[in-house]
């Protein structure tokens, strides 16, 4: 097979339209977080906080109705009491949970940036590369900034970076997925 065939091959497999999704959902998404940061920081961190005491709960019924022996029992125990404890203190100090929520966030950011960056300096084929090379700066750069502000920026971050963060993606997003039609409709029998 000739790189041409093989690269309209890749080409006509990727489905443009998750792109397209993926941008229009990211759009609303942003748009709403924009323009409700306090609301949305509140939830975000009640929800974490409820999910982790329920998945706790889970953790519990699972190391009461184990077997003994193996020790599963006591290390579900221990998660068990663990997130009991973080999620009550999740509830109780939001401020600060919040911050660490939102190192926790910055941190798949940066990993989500460093693998868009590494798709599209390893994807010589891929058409429009540079816009995967641009969701992934972006992601970076979101990162640094929300990892020097944690404490501080813990309302900031869910309601104007995060939204911007989401609007902007959904913009490349929309952009990325509308390429790829066009670069699709050149070279696949649709």
């Amino acid at each position: 097979m000739t790189d041409i065939v093989v690269y309209e091959e890749r080409i006509c497999t990727v489905k443009w339209g998750t792109f397209v999704i993926l941008g229009l959902l990211s759009l609303i998404f942003g748009i709403l977080i924009f323009f409700y940061p306090g609301v949305t920081a509140a939830v975000i961190v009640m929800l974490f906080g409820v999910l982790i005491i329920v998945l706790a709960l889970l953790a519990l019924v699972a190391a009461l109705m184990s077997p003994g022996g193996s020790g599963r029992p006591s290390l579900l125990l221990f998660a068990a009491i663990l997130g009991f404890i973080v999620g009550a203190a999740a509830l109780v100090a939001p401020q600060i949970f919040g911050a660490i929520l939102t190192i926790i966030i910055a941190v798949v950011l940066f990993v989500i940036g460093i693998m868009n960056v590494a798709l599209a300096l390893s994807e010589k084929d891929y058409p429009h590369r540079w816009l995967v090379f641009l969701l992934g700066i972006l992601s970076i750069i979101f990162a640094i900034l929300i990892m020097i502000y944690p404490l501080i920026g813990s309302i900031i971050i869910f309601g104007y970076l995060i939204g911007l963060y989401f609007v902007i993606y959904g913009i490349l997003s929309l952009i990325a997925g509308f390429a790829l039609r066009s670069v699709q409709k050149e070279y696949c029998k649709v």
